[in-house]
């Protein structure tokens, strides 16, 4: 019993060396792709767009709104989740669940970290995701369009 006890207390103690992303630490970039005539959004806009709740396709270029999230929890997620979603991870899942169960519509693309986010939103016309702003950088700058800055 002692053993198990004295586990669960090295277990705990590991747990809570790692730091958990934090919303208020990451500035973050909203992009789009370079072809999208959008030059500007507002963090309301942009909630709008990036859950498709009032069009899902951009009406200037008539492209399907494609949102790029993160795979797993990052500082990135954590700030845009709080500062323009206003919802928790959970609220998104279900969110897009729903929308899926509804309307058949397609989920966000997930990828792993920020220059697969403007690699795939550099390619893909109708792309909209966000990225920590110190990723956007030499030759990744020139990729993507900013559309919205978040400190």
């Amino acid at each position: 019993m002692k053993k198990i006890i004295y586990l669960l207390i090295i277990a705990l103690g590991f747990s809570l060396s790692f730091k958990t992303p934090d919303a208020s630490e990451a500035s973050i970039s909203i992009i789009v792709n370079k072809e999208n005539p959008i030059s500007t959004l507002t963090t309301g806009e942009v909630k709008l767009y990036w859950l498709r709740k009032i069009k899902k396709r951009w009406p200037e270029i008539n492209k399907n709104i494609k949102p790029a999230d993160r795979k797993s929890n990052s500082p990135e997620q954590a700030a845009f989740y709080k500062k323009v979603l206003n919802m928790t991870g959970t609220d998104v899942e279900a969110y897009f669940t729903q929308k899926q169960y509804e309307n058949a519509e397609k989920p966000q693309d997930k990828f792993a970290n920020d220059i697969a986010i403007i690699d795939f939103v550099s390619e893909e016309v109708g792309a909209v995701g966000y990225v920590n702003t110190s990723s956007l950088s030499g030759d990744y700058k020139n990729k993507v369009k900013v559309i919205c800055q978040i400190e």
